[in-house]
Order: structure tokens, then C-alpha cells, then sequence
């Protein structure tokens, strides 16, 4: 919307999540960041200097419940008190348009055509932090939660499941809140990033999008921390896959604790063995994710890199490269994703995968279990993960389990990033003006062969700038003190005609780009006229 005299006020409502939000960091304007006098809620900030100074007024709200209207919105047309945008975190922004009647005017406007591109880095949606709960007597009602920032991923997931507005609205008593506790905790274990560094095993930092269906949102949430989530007995149980030790998600236990151990007396129809597979085995593999570095855009890294002797030893057993490509779309951390690429690539290199019938004592199983298979006749012993439960029409319980090894699981950490090359492209708000400014004069010869007027040469090196389209060539008498616009060019040299001989004359020169900026000027003084 518009508004003042001049229709000079564009006023603009940028709407960024449901709220309540931590905190709003930063704002960029066409890609550039903007600092601001505030970031508070409710406050109305402008550009503390810059370009944008003076041209734009910034208020933004974290999406409470009981936020008021924008004052800046609030001088637009057609929006009024009761237009507020409760429950929504939002940015109001007014842009201050003036008209451009001379150079000077098209040097200081700060936006490029169209109206502006906004962008915001915010920290998300406040919600419950499971990590901290009392699992045993968990009962607050969703509205009467405590809150805080975080970005563990079962923390989101919890909030998801139980938000009434965006998410499923379940009900406390819907979940098991013991082992929804424990999978947080173990997502905020330390674990090895680099050889020298360490951070948390599993974080959540994206934007959960509601066009997509709630059982795609739930599968990303739990794919972030390799999570499984069985419903049984009216309950939903969360479980991490991990190496097998509860208390370190990092550890290598070679004999995990199982919860049920399956012999030949158990199944029924005997045991299906498959052995490797090329369909299942990776050799390498490629995960993308967001990086913060790169201004959020994609960015890959390879599990094992090439120069890996891991990668070596996989080609080799492999015959061919077996490479495949995963995405991690709330993932920001290239250690995270090259753990997560490691544990993936590890995992699908287990050499069995199991299939039989059971009897009723594999009733109390679940997705995600791990248990001990054993058949005497066939000398086998091992230990897999249950990854498909089916009940027969007989009674009897289909098992399907992946072999489970304890060593995918170690994480030993990763080489420390490239050091990456500081790329400093031009900015095109600022021009480069032309350099070397000459003045040199002669007289000029007319049809009979004659001298008949003086006629300065002006010659100047090329200004640096890629984007320079144009250079301003103005001249003045010396004595004089306004310059007048002799001609504009694209060459490195210009003719200025009809001055006067023996005067002394200054010359300046300006470039001009494609964004119709300018630059300072370059400048060649008292030059006498021969």
C-alpha cells in the first residue's frame, strides 16, 4: 500500500512464521544487510547509517498472542487498529520514495526498481523444552507450557505434534514421555565434529512448512536425528538409532543390550537371509544441507571424500562406485552432515538382512528394537534392528530386521573445512571514477585551412568499475565556480569546443553505471588554452 502527499510512502507487511519468535538478528534489503537502531518487538527502527538512512522505518513483532497494531502500518490506507496479526511473527516496513530530478538525486536513492527485497534472520518459535521436563508426571496443559529457544529437534517435533493451529493438537496422555526425554537428551550430546572440535549431535534449524502434509513434516523431524516412533498400547514412543548404549549415542558396545533374543524355537517357516546388496550399499555418498557461510544457499559435502583411503577401501570391494545423493533440509552444519553422511554410508554396508515368521512372543516387539537372532542348525548369531512388524492372519508376527553393527556408529570426527577464498564483488552503489586526467589544446583548422577556434582535448584512463557504462565530462573558466556538462561518453577521450585561447579552464570527469550511480570526480585544473 501507498500513502503521502506524493504517494511517496510504500508501506509493506512481511509476515515470517507463527509466533512467538526468540529474537529477530538481522535484515537485509536486496541482499544487503541493514543494521538497525533496534531489534526490539514493538519498536520502530531505522538504519542506524548507510545508504537506507532517513528512507526506511522498521517495526517488528514476534507473533504474541496480544501484540497491538504497527504504528508504521498504521498510516497506510485500509489498515486500522484491529489489523494486528496476532500468533504471527512480522516485519512492517515503510519505504520512503523520492522523486529523481538530478544526478544528485539518482546518487542517494538507496532502491533499485520494484519494490524491495526483504529478508529477515530471526530465531524460531519459542516451545517446550522436553529435555527439562519431569517425565514421570508430565501433564501441563500445550498453552500453559514454559518456553524457550531451542532447536532441539524432538523439542519441534513435540511442539508440532501437540500445536492445535499448525500442528496435530494430540493430547499429553498420547505420549511417553520417558522416552520422548531420553531421545532429546541424547540429541544434545556432545559428540566430534573435527579432530578438535565437538558440538551437539543433532539440531533442528529450518522452517517447517504447513503445504506440505503433517506425515511429511514428522518424517523430515525424525529423520534429523535418525529418529523411529512407534504407536503402541495408545501411546507414541520415541527411539534414536544409535550403537546400542542409551547413556552415549557415540559409543561402540559390542554387545549392545537387547530387549528380546529370537531362536530357532520362535520362528516359524525357518529364517530368510539376504546377503549384501549393491541396491542397499553406498560407497559414497553425497549430502547436501544449508550453509550459513554461503549466505544460507546449498552447499554439499562428500562421505568419504575422494582422497579418503575409507573411500579407497570401499571402491575396492565395491567394483564400481556405488554414489548416491541425500538432502538434509534443516540441516546448517557440514559437520552434522558429514556425521550423518558417515553413520548412512556405514549402515548400508551391513552385510545381512533378515526376514522371518515369529510366534506371539514377538508381539511385544517395536519398530526400532534391537534383538539377538540365533539358529544352532545354521551356527548364526547376530545382532539386528526390527525395521518392519506385520501381523499375520494366523497370529503369527512377520520380522524384518537390518544387521546391526556398533561401530557405524563412532563417530571419530573429520577434517577441519577448506579455508575458503574471501570473494569481495563491486558493489554497484559505489562507483570507481576514471583516473589520470588530462587536458591538452590546440587550435582547430576550419574548411579554407584556417585557425579559427581553440578546441580542448580531455583524455583519462578507464575507471576499474565492471559496471560503468558512461563518463560525465563538464569543464568551467577557472575563475568560475559552476561547472557546465560538456557531453557524456563511452570513449576515454572527449573534444570541447569554442573555448577561449589563453584562458584557463577546469576539467572533471565522472563515471556513471548501469544503476544510473555516479562516481566522485576525477579532476584536471587551470589548464591554459594554447
Amino acid at each position: 500500500s501507498t500513502n503521502g502527499s506524493t504517494n511517496q510512502y510504500l508501506y509493506v507487511a512481511i509476515v515470517l512464521s507463527e509466533g512467538q519468535v526468540n529474537s529477530f538478528q538481522k535484515l537485509f534489503i536486496d541482499d544487503e544487510e541493514v543494521a538497525l537502531s533496534s531489534y526490539a518487538h514493538g519498536v520502530v527502527a531505522t538504519p542506524s547509517s548507510g545508504r537506507y538512512a532517513g528512507r526506511v522505518q522498521v517495526q517488528f513483532f514476534d507473533g504474541r498472542d496480544d501484540q497491538t497494531v504497527s504504528s508504521v502500518l498504521d498510516e497506510a490506507p485500509n489498515w486500522g487498529t484491529n489489523h494486528r496479526l496476532r500468533g504471527l511473527a512480522y516485519i512492517a516496513c515503510r519505504f520512503e520514495w523520492k522523486k529523481i530530478e538530478s544526478q544528485e538525486d539518482a546518487d542517494n536513492n538507496p532502491f533499485r526498481s520494484g519494490v524491495p527485497r526483504v529478508n529477515a534472520e530471526i530465531e524460531g518459535r519459542k516451545i517446550l523444552d522436553v529435555t527439562g521436563i519431569n517425565a514421570s508426571t508430565y501433564n501441563t496443559a500445550y498453552a500453559s507450557d514454559t518456553l524457550t529457544y531451542t532447536t532441539n529437534p524432538v523439542s519441534v517435533l513435540v511442539d508440532y505434534m501437540r500445536n492445535t493451529r499448525y500442528g496435530k493438537g494430540l493430547t499429553n496422555d498420547l505420549f511417553d514421555w520417558t522416552s520422548f526425554k531420553l531421545v532429546a537428551q541424547q540429541c544434545d550430546q556432545t559428540v566430534p565434529y573435527t579432530t578438535s572440535t565437538t558440538g551437539k549431535a543433532y539440531e533442528f534449524d529450518g522452517v517447517v512448512s504447513t503445504s506440505n502434509s503433517l506425515m511429511n513434516n514428522i518424517r523430515q523431524i525424525l529423520a534429523v536425528f535418525r529418529g523411529i516412533m512407534p504407536y503402541q498400547q495408545g501411546q507414541y514412543f520415541l527411539k534414536m538409532e544409535h550403537g546400542g548404549d542409551d547413556t552415549d549415542i557415540d559409543a561402540t558396545p559390542s554387545d549392545p543390550t537387547t530387549v528380546m533374543t529370537i531362536t530357532e524355537d520362535d520362528m516359524i517357516g525357518g529364517l530368510n537371509i539376504r546377503g549384501e546388496s549393491k541396491d542397499r550399499k553406498i560407497t559414497q555418498l553425497r549430502v547436501t544441507y544449508t550453509d550459513p557461510s554461503a549466505d544460507y544457499q546449498p552447499n554439499d559435502v562428500l562421505f568419504p571424500d575422494d582422497n579418503d583411503s575409507l573411500y579407497t577401501t570401499f571402491l575396492n570391494q565395491d567394483g564400481v562406485a556405488l554414489t548416491k545423493q541425500m538432502t538434509l533440509p534443516y540441516c546448517i552444519s557440514r559437520e552434522r552432515a558429514l556425521n550423518y553422511a558417515s553413520i548412512t554410508v556405514k549402515n548400508s554396508r551391513s552385510n545381512q538382512l533378515i526376514s522371518f515368521r515369529a510366534t506371539p512372543k514377538a508381539n511385544d516387539l517395536s519398530v526400532g528394537d534391537l534383538i539377538r537372532v540365533t539358529n544352532s542348525n545354521l551356527n548364526f548369531d547376530g545382532i539386528f534392528r526390527v525395521s518392519g512388524l506385520v501381523l499375520t492372519p494366523d497370529g503369527d508376527v512377520g520380522v524384518s530386521a537390518p544387521q546391526h553393527n556398533s561401530s557405524d556408529y563412532g563417530l571419530s570426527g573429520h577434517s577441519a573445512d577448506a579455508a575458503r577464498p574471501t570473494i569481495s564483488l563491486p558493489d554497484p552503489f559505489t562507483v570507481n571514477p576514471p583516473t589520470s586526467v588530462t587536458v591538452t589544446s590546440s587550435g582547430v583548422a576550419n574548411s579554407n585551412g584556417y585557425f579559427s577556434i581553440s578546441q580542448m582535448k580531455v583524455s583519462y584512463t578507464a575507471s576499474v568499475d565492471p559496471f560503468v557504462t558512461e563518463y560525465i565530462v563538464q569543464f568551467k573558466l577557472a575563475s568560475d565556480s559552476t561547472f557546465i556538462t560538456a557531453g557524456i561518453t563511452n570513449d576515454t577521450q572527449f573534444f570541447i569546443d569554442n573555448v577561449t585561447s589563453g584562458q584557463q579552464y577546469d576539467v572533471r570527469v565522472a563515471s556513471r553505471n548501469e544503476l544510473d550511480r555516479r562516481s566522485n570526480f576525477a579532476n584536471a585544473t587551470r589548464h591554459t588554452v594554447a
